[in-house]
C-alpha cells in the first residue's frame, strides 16, 4: 500500500521477482526511459531491480465527495 496526501491510497497484490539476463535488460530499458538518471545508480552497492506483476490493484480517494474507490483484477 502506498499513501499520498488528501487521503489517497494505492494498493496492489501480485508476483515479484528479480529478473536476470535478457529480461533484466528489457526491464532496465523501460525503467531508464522513465528515469534517465537511473544508470548513475547502478554503481551503488547492493542495488537491485525488482519486477512486480500486479494481479489486483485498488485506488482509493477518501478525500473526494463522494469517496472514490476503483479496483481492477489483472491476469
Amino acid at each position: 500500500m502506498i499513501g499520498w496526501d488528501a487521503e489517497q491510497t494505492a494498493q496492489l497484490e501480485g508476483i515479484a521477482d528479480f529478473p536476470t539476463g535478457a529480461e533484466l535488460a528489457a526491464c532496465k530499458q523501460v525503467y531508464f526511459a522513465a528515469w534517465p538518471d537511473g544508470p548513475e545508480r547502478e554503481a551503488w552497492p547492493n542495488i537491485g531491480h525488482v519486477r512486480v506483476r500486479p494481479r489486483w490493484v485498488r485506488f482509493s480517494d477518501f478525500g473526494a465527495a463522494p469517496r472514490r474507490v476503483e479496483e481492477m483484477q489483472l491476469g
